[in-house]
């Protein structure tokens, strides 16, 4: 049996008065994404949590709160890894975001903009959505 690979992302679902944090960027692609990234070798989840959401958002207070979702992401393929992505309820008090480069803008949305075609990440939408549920 072929052994498979994968990458594993970890994001990051903030949800303040009903609305969810989501970044844009404009360069590589036109749709909404929450903050996080991948696992960097020997990181825990929390420590990579704490890496991306410091690079991208400048924030350094949050709680993980639990996990939302977890999903493949389908048009990842880099010579055969794949990426998995796994979503998780944060809870913190942004106030003053600090984008990173990797991001020109940022919004807070609602559940209306859930059937926004600017969601083209399906497990984007679905994390953000279960985060509503439980708010």
């Amino acid at each position: 049996m072929k052994e498979k690979l994968f990458h594993i992302g970890i994001k990051a679902v903030i949800v303040n008065d009903d609305k969810a944090l989501v970044l844009r960027d404009t360069n590589r692609y036109e749709g909404y994404d929450v903050p996080g990234g991948k696992i960097d070798k020997g990181e825990t989840i929390e420590q990579a949590l704490k890496r991306e959401l410091k690079e991208e958002l400048g924030l350094d207070n949050f709680r993980v709160a639990g996990l939302l979702h977890a999903q493949q992401r389908q048009d990842y393929d880099q010579d055969g890894v794949k990426l998995m992505l796994i979503f998780y309820r944060v809870e913190a008090d942004v106030t003053n975001i600090q984008l990173s480069d990797e991001h020109s803008s940022h919004e807070w949305v609602g559940k209306e903009s859930l059937n926004s075609p600017l969601f083209r990440n399906e497990g984007v939408k679905t994390a953000i959505s279960k985060a509503f549920e439980n708010d």
